[in-house]
């Protein structure tokens, strides 16, 4: 039963990958923790990651902006290793506990999210500096660049630019931490056979994931996530505060 709710979780975790750019760690992240550690998850979610972003990328490469991208992918890095280092030693009950936190806290964001109409509108870098960096630790901790998200979409004219510009940001993280995990440890003999047992599901997700997303309201699956996301998030937390 367990392997079978991994294989489910794994693919609806890409299905949203394939529509939005993004997600896949949050449900992942948030699902898997009700069976195993949070030090396996989010190895298992960087393997999957790197193909994953690589091709949304490719498919939104006339999107990218180098402007964009760079910047933020060198401030998201410097956040990384202290998030890293967390993740190695921290309490696996108090990482769940602040993940749920996080979960829901990026779907709320993302339930009051207004778009930015002048996209030329300068920001704060000390601002920018601040959301970078804590998205690298918790990118560290969970894969998860939230805030990361929550700015570039308010910066971006479609969802084109948002996909082509959040993944490969993620690509560059991705790289970052796959070196990173290898060097501290954290990616194993378990992780990689975990990650092979499970690739059939990331490939279901994404194909399933590319054909809805053609037919599919942008704002129906925006509220499909946040109902997800708010629910996993809530238990998740409500449910290590019991086990403490």
């Amino acid at each position: 039963m367990q392997n079978l709710f991994l294989f489910i979780s794994t693919v609806l975790a890409y299905f949203i990958k394939a529509i939005t750019g993004f997600g896949n760690t949050l449900v992942m992240g948030s699902l898997f923790s009700f069976m195993v550690p949070n030090r396996l998850t989010t190895p298992i979610d960087l393997i999957f990651s790197i193909p994953t972003n690589i091709y949304i990328v490719w498919r939104e490469r006339e999107n990218v902006s180098l402007k964009v991208v760079v910047p933020l992918s060198l401030m998201l890095l410097a956040g990384i290793i202290p998030g890293t280092l967390l993740l190695k030693v921290g309490n696996d009950r108090l990482l769940k506990s602040i993940l749920g936190i996080v979960v829901v806290g990026m779907a709320l964001e993302m339930l009051t999210r207004k778009q930015v109409q002048d996209t030329n509108k300068k920001t704060n870098p000390v601002f920018l500096t601040a959301i970078g960096i804590t998205s690298g630790i918790l990118a560290g901790l969970y894969g998860i660049g939230a805030l990361l998200v929550a700015y570039i979409s308010r910066y971006s004219d479609n969802k084109g630019q948002f996909r082509g510009n959040i993944c490969c940001i993620f690509l560059v993280d991705n790289v970052f931490r796959f070196f990173l995990y290898l060097f501290t440890g954290i990616l194993n003999k378990e992780i990689f056979i975990t990650t092979l047992i499970l690739s059939p599901a990331v490939i279901i997700g994404m194909i399933v994931g590319v054909k809805v997303d053609s037919g599919m309201k942008e704002d129906t699956v925006k509220k499909v996530v946040i109902a997800l996301l708010i629910i996993s998030g809530t238990i998740l937390f409500v449910k290590s505060l019991l086990n403490y």
